[in-house]
């Protein structure tokens, strides 16, 4: 099974030391600039945006870094119900087209109410999980109709709606995760990786097997994204 290794981009400098977060702050260019090259030039497969409800567009992050990079591919963490997911969905392709077809997203649905209410969503967890699979689901749609088509939804409906421009490769990978019964059950039917946190290898397992069995299901079997926060020294104690 092939490997990716994946690194996370803030848009100014941070860390445990310099406070701030991952996706807060306010924009650096030339610090984003060799923030990506740094990555690039390690090796990594792709690099996350993160999101947060007071943070630089992504969208935005997303295209700067693809043109300043030859090779990494980026994971756009992205939050159903503030985009219609037509237009969502065409924003994505056209960063794709642009940066040759590097692009992946990471759907977040939200688990955190005072997070969602900063930008005007109101709806509880179960909702939002809900949301999301319609989303992604439309998503795909728009990817790969050859021809305008209707869609009737729960949360979201449009009328003969296309798009000019597609992935590069035609569709574009979408990561889902989180640990409750409804994620569970939309990564199951809809996310082409699962992402989850780093956990004692013996849980990690066991939710990996849960998740593939359940994708089975559906035919599916996604791949699995493990997410790590590593704390470098010359020595443990160091570190």
């Amino acid at each position: 099974m092939p490997v990716e290794f994946i690194g996370m981009i803030g848009t100014q400098p941070y860390s445990e030391y310099l406070g701030g977060t991952h996706f807060g702050g306010s924009v650096d260019p030339a610090y984003v600039r060799d923030f990506a090259r740094a990555h690039e030039d390690g090796g990594f497969d792709r690099v996350l945006i993160g999101y947060g409800s007071s943070s630089a567009d992504g969208f935005s992050v997303a295209s700067f870094v693809g043109a300043n990079t030859d090779r990494l591919g980026i994971l756009l963490a992205h939050r159903p119900g503030f985009v219609q997911p037509t237009l969502a969905a065409r924003k994505l392709a056209t960063v794709d087209q642009f940066i040759g077809g590097r692009m992946a997203v990471h759907i977040i649905s939200i688990g955190d109410d005072a997070e969602a209410r900063r930008d005007g969503d109101w709806t509880d967890k179960a909702t939002r999980y809900a949301r999301a699979e319609e989303y992604i689901q439309v998503l795909r749609k728009t990817w790969q109709s050859d021809k305008p088509f209707d869609h009737e939804g729960t949360f979201y409906r449009s009328q003969n709606s296309f798009s000019d421009v597609k992935p590069l490769a035609g569709s574009i990978p979408v990561y889902f995760g989180g640990s409750s019964e409804p994620a569970i059950e939309v990564g199951a039917r809809q996310a082409d990786v699962w992402a989850m946190w780093g956990e004692p290898v013996a849980a990690a397992a066991e939710q990996i097997r849960t998740l593939r069995a359940r994708a089975a299901q559906f035919g599916r079997n996604p791949g699995v994204s493990i997410s790590f926060r590593p704390i470098l020294g010359a020595t443990e104690d160091q570190a």
